[in-house]
């Protein structure tokens, strides 16, 4: 009887073992605090109602007539942009700011403009849209190391450019440009046997060939924060707000996809989609700068722009997606890379 009774005892004691370690194994992800989670939740009501009753009282408060007359062609401007930079990493000044120089206009308004949008683009109507789509595509132990340091470089070369003329930001942005789309290629001819459409998910592949080790989607604290990659994550950050977000307005989207896939390894979508939301909120400050500080952020085509960005950053998901296996998505973004060089050192 005392045998069977100790028996009981522990069959019940295994279930209640077993019971808390299927209720640990639901917990959300150590990187996802309550925040992530609600906005998670909450994130088709932000994009439909909030945000297009805010910029409808952003309309009413600043524009007049003739600023909404000069401003007519943004919106359309504004699709094309968020489209293409919430579907691949390059950034919402890669597109205004050699379609703003074609129309004449100032090399340093168009970035002014390029950082008030992309904040917007990616930071705020991407990133509600991409938690809605795949939330698990964001990388959120990147961010910090990303994101910060880009600040400090982009605050000190707002107001100390280190380009004194607009043709140097030009030729240098083409070259820029120019680098990135021959990493790119590089990694298509990598994988061009060896790709299919499930490989951007799978957590052992990388666009530069090689077997990552890590587990993805279940413990980031598992990845090897090893300090020399913290330090080259921070530096090159750094180097991306002191000469590409302050210059071009291109913001750190390359920059992060480039440290997200040859630094860190992580799987393609994650190095995409964590470089297109850490482009955004680099701009934030440089925003913030020119509009309160500078004050040259030109108000009629950033306010005409922002609905154009709105829908944009909402089919980005889907066109993502609808591109195929992820060497499609890299064949569109060297292509646009070239073309935008190309763009630049003729006009």
């Amino acid at each position: 009887m005392a045998q069977y009774k100790a028996s009981m005892e522990r069959i019940h004691r295994d279930d209640a073992n077993a019971e808390t370690l299927f209720e640990i194994s639901l917990e959300e992800p150590p990187d996802r605090n309550k925040y992530v989670v609600m906005l998670e939740k909450n994130a088709s009501f932000l994009l439909m109602p909030v945000l297009p009753l805010l910029w409808c009282l952003l309309l009413v408060c600043t524009m007049n007539r003739p600023m909404l007359m000069s401003a007519y062609a943004m919106p359309l401007l504004g699709i094309f942009s968020a489209s293409l930079a919430n579907a691949v990493p390059v950034g919402g000044g890669i597109v205004f700011v050699p379609i703003l120089a074609l129309w004449g206009i100032e090399l340093k308004l168009g970035t002014a403009l390029a950082v008030a949008t992309m904040t917007f683009g990616n930071g705020v109507f991407g990133f509600l849209s991409w938690l809605r789509k795949d939330p698990k595509s964001i990388s959120w132990f990147v961010v910090p190391y990303a994101v910060v340091p880009a600040w400090f470089g982009a605050t000190w070369t707002t107001f100390h450019p280190i380009f004194p003329s607009s043709g140097e930001c030009r030729v240098f942005f083409a070259l820029v440009c120019l680098k990135v789309s021959l990493l790119v290629a590089r990694s298509i001819y990598i994988n061009q046997y060896s790709n299919t459409s499930d490989n951007e998910n799978n957590p052992s592949f990388s666009i530069t060939g090689e077997t990552i080790s890590h587990v993805f989607n279940e413990d980031l604290y598992k990845i090897d924060r090893l300090p020399w990659r913290v330090c080259v994550s921070v530096v090159c950050s750094f180097a991306a707000g002191l000469i590409l977000v302050a210059h071009i307005g291109i913001g750190n989207a390359m920059t992060t996809f480039l440290v997200c896939t040859y630094i860190w390894k992580l799987p393609p979508k994650q190095c995409m989609v964590t470089g297109i939301l850490c482009g955004g909120w680099t701009s934030v400050v440089p925003f913030l700068l020119h509009l309160s500080v500078l004050g040259d952020v030109p108000i009629a085509l950033w306010v005409m722009g922002l609905p154009g960005v709105y829908f944009g950053a909402q089919i980005a998901p889907w066109f993502h997606e609808q591109l195929g296996g992820i060497n499609n998505v890299l064949t569109v973004f060297c292509g646009f890379l070239v073309l935008m060089a190309l763009l630049l050192l003729t006009t």
